[in-house]
């Protein structure tokens, strides 16, 4: 097994050789910068490499203008100790408004290179300086998508799925499952399992949102990552606690319209999860949620004459079981509902 440091090192030197010989075949002047570029931007994840690139063209692009018009101005008029500050000044400015950090350092890089070494050579110089800046960004963007790639994105995403569907699988067992000792027991082994594979996705996503680059917290897809975390983790507290509570006896006490309401919703929500995930996976941009109406707890039933005549019939004990079941389907629904509008806001 390969250690990161070592992958990464590797992929560094395999990129700038075939850099490098790429640069010697064109024969082209100042392939240098190219292997420059790689070396300077490669930082073993894509969202870094991505930004510190980004910011490298933009700097040297910005440098490129300001010696240019810089030196055509000020060279033949000021002395260099007078004109070459004035330039790296109108550069710290430019590149100050445009809140460039690593970008700053090459924009005057290239002010001081070109305005010492390229006077004379300006025409062709700043058009190959970017050619072959962008030529190494793209390379050093390309060799960690071809070269032992991060994973770890992708197992983000493939893990919160999978999640989704080991919450519908195990809530729609829960309702197939007959007797009360079997369904506790099996329902007790799943939300421990559930619980551990939340808590191991949540270390995992550490490297995953570095991948994402220095603004991950904004990124579309680390929102939905959040946002899929808090419904699964609500839904697995409410399975416990439906583990923990115990069995009304519906049809002994008269509600079998109220169990088959409460099924029925069980089961709607069990399907809806699997569709999230169906629909999640279909792409890898993000997609809104689906289409078909979401499920939603029929309780305007319970208002009825004939509802209110079977609760009386109840026992204190006997309404507190059916309002305990029916309030953690209530936050079920609720969590569902609010899961599905913050993701139409996130895509939106």
């Amino acid at each position: 097994m390969i250690s990161p440091a070592l992958r990464d090192t590797l992929r560094l030197a395999f990129t700038v050789a075939v850099v490098n010989g790429f640069a010697s075949l064109t024969g082209l002047a100042f392939a240098l910068y190219a292997s420059l570029a790689v070396l300077s931007v490669t930082v073993g994840n894509f969202g870094n490499t991505l930004e510190l690139g980004r910011q490298r063209l933009i700097g040297t692009a910005l440098g490129a203008i300001v010696v240019y018009f810089g030196y055509e101005a000020w060279g033949p008029h000021l002395p260099l100790f007078v004109a070459l500050p004035l330039a790296l000044l109108l550069a710290r400015l430019l590149a100050g408004s445009l809140r460039l950090t690593v970008g700053y350092t090459v924009c005057c890089f290239v002010v001081i290179m070109g305005w010492l070494l390229h006077e004379q050579q300006f025409e062709s110089w700043i058009p190959l300086r970017l050619i072959w800046t962008a030529f190494g960004v793209i390379m050093a963007l390309l060799s960690l998508r071809l070269f032992w790639p991060s994973r770890a994105r992708i197992q983000q995403r493939q893990g919160l799925l999978q999640l989704l569907v080991d919450l519908g699988t195990t809530l729609q067992n829960y309702i197939e499952q007959t007797p009360q000792s079997e369904r506790r027991r099996s329902l007790t082994q799943e939300v421990r399992r559930l619980r551990d594979t939340l808590l191991a996705l949540r270390e995992q996503r550490k490297a995953a949102l570095v991948e994402l680059g220095p603004l991950a917290d904004r990124h579309p897809v680390a929102r939905m990552w959040v946002l899929l975390d808090q419904a699964c983790e609500a839904l697995i507290l409410d399975l416990d606690e439906l583990r923990r509570l115990p069995d009304p006896q519906w049809q002994a006490w008269g509600l079998e319209q109220e169990h088959d309401t409460a099924l029925r919703f069980s089961s709607a929500v069990a399907q809806r999860l699997l569709r999230w995930q169906e629909v999640l996976r279909s792409s890898t941009q993000l997609l809104p949620p689906p289409g078909e109406p979401r499920p939603s707890l029929a309780l305007e039933g319970l208002h009825s004459a004939a509802s209110r005549d079977r609760f009386d019939a109840l026992t204190p004990e006997q309404l507190e079981r059916v309002a305990a079941r029916l309030l953690v389907l209530n936050r079920i629904d609720h969590t569902m509902d609010f899961t599905e509008r913050q993701w139409q806001a996130i895509v939106s």
